[in-house]
């Protein structure tokens, strides 16, 4: 997918079904604003990072309501059946948990899911930074699988590759994530000037994983184009390589995607 098709397709409040690498045939819903990226990450594999797509925090136009989000799933209800997917999987153009209403959005989510599509799983991919606010746990916690971004071991490799939009350490966002609970970590694994593969990059990214304990660890690499065109995909054997330590090392299951 390019970026424009990845951009024009996560536009909408839902979109999709989509095949994803790991969460099957996969039902998107987009609770933030058409139109540019709300994000507090400004991550230099994004393949939405363009500077036609920009960071915006003016929050125009506005964020689809529960009620819109509701009638589009029922819409879809009416296209794929009980049996053709997998999950229903909160996303989007930017951090779902930026989204006002995601408390409503994720109610509207699971009812949607318990009424048309029983056996999919609801998911959210969230970078965990606003976790410490009580109000986006209790919706988190609502969810089937709640799968978190990290990405680094270190500031440094923070700041270079997830390019916090505000000052934000390593330390302060695990003890957010730390939080939440039942956690599927997913880590993103670039080669370039900015590179994570390493070992003391690795060493450092799993003291880390040890430390949030969570429920499996999702490893992959670029699949779409990504806006800095000096980012390159990690091949698949390094990627096992990966995995195979993670294991070894923490005796935490990870997969490569």
């Amino acid at each position: 997918m390019s970026t424009l098709e990845a951009a024009r397709i996560i536009q909408e409040p839902v979109f999709g079904p989509y095949s994803s690498r790991r969460f099957g045939k996969s039902l998107g819903v987009n609770p933030l604003p058409p139109g540019s990226r709300l994000c507090n990450f400004d991550c230099i594999y994004c393949e939405c990072g363009t500077a036609t797509w920009p960071l915006d925090w003016e929050l125009r136009p506005q964020f689809p309501t529960p009620e819109q989000i509701r009638d589009e799933l029922r819409s879809a209800a009416t296209v794929f059946g009980p049996d053709e997917l997998d999950s229903i999987t909160i996303a989007g153009n930017g951090e779902p948990t930026l989204a006002p209403e995601l408390d409503a959005v994720i109610d509207v989510v699971n009812e949607s899911r318990d009424r048309d599509w029983p056996q999919a799983r609801t998911v959210i991919l969230t970078n965990g930074t606003m976790c410490h606010k009580r109000k986006v746990r209790a919706a988190l916690a609502k969810l089937d699988q709640r799968v978190v971004k990290l990405d680094a071991g270190t500031n440094w490799m923070l700041e270079q590759l997830n390019r916090p939009t505000t000052k934000l350490s390593l330390t302060e966002l695990l003890r957010r994530i730390s939080m939440l609970p039942e956690i599927i970590v997913q880590s993103m694994f670039v080669h370039g000037p900015v590179d994570n593969t390493g070992r003391k990059d690795l060493e450092a990214w799993c003291r880390w994983l040890a430390q949030l304990a969570p429920l499996s660890v999702q490893i992959y690499s670029l699949a779409r184009t990504p806006a800095k065109s000096w980012v390159r995909a990690v091949r698949r054997g390094e990627l096992e390589a990966i995995s195979a330590y993670v294991q070894s090392i923490i005796g935490i299951e990870a997969h490569v995607y």
